[in-house]
């Protein structure tokens, strides 16, 4: 074998060597972008679960939130309007109290807080013929508690274009 034959066969050998190891080099690139790529994948898919879960979890307290917003609402009207010592009265303003001590305070805002307060406040003024709280006070106050409650409820319930309907 000559020096040329040889040459050319060791070229070829070192050019065979390069590629392999750009081979072994690209295959390692590639698996390692394929594992980055499954972890970002992963990380996106937990993150859309945690999400969803998140979303589950305030539907449902909102949910809860809007139910007893109502039951409140319809026990204070209730009171507001039925007469002082009927079964009716009596059985709203129990109810009342098991909102405003119980599941209410659960899950209620600031100005539902607020609103059962003043409704609380006017009513033991009332039972008690204190500072001349009347009927129509009671009234006045049971709206303005439906009227937060709605409010509130809409501003989470709906988007903006649909609270537009709603401004009160």
């Amino acid at each position: 074998m000559t020096t040329d034959q040889k040459s050319k066969i060791d070229l070829v050998e070192t050019f065979t060597k390069i590629l392999q190891g750009t081979a072994i080099i690209a295959g390692i690139w590639a698996t390692y972008f394929a594992y980055q790529q499954h972890n970002e994948d992963i990380k996106i898919q937990e993150q859309a679960q945690i999400q969803q879960t998140a979303k589950e979890y305030r539907k449902s307290f909102y949910e809860k939130q809007l139910q007893y917003y109502i039951e409140a609402a319809e026990v204070v009207a209730i009171i507001s309007t039925e007469e002082k010592g009927t079964e009716e009265y009596t059985r709203a303003k129990k109810n009342f109290y098991r909102l405003f001590w119980g599941k209410l305070s659960i899950v209620e805002d600031k100005t539902i807080e607020k609103r059962m307060i003043q409704f609380r406040t006017l009513l033991e003024k009332y039972e008690q013929n204190e500072g001349n709280v009347t009927k129509e006070d009671l009234e006045q106050a049971s709206l303005n508690l439906a009227h937060d409650a709605s409010k509130y409820t809409i501003n989470v319930w709906l988007d903006s274009t649909e609270r537009k309907n709603y401004n009160r």
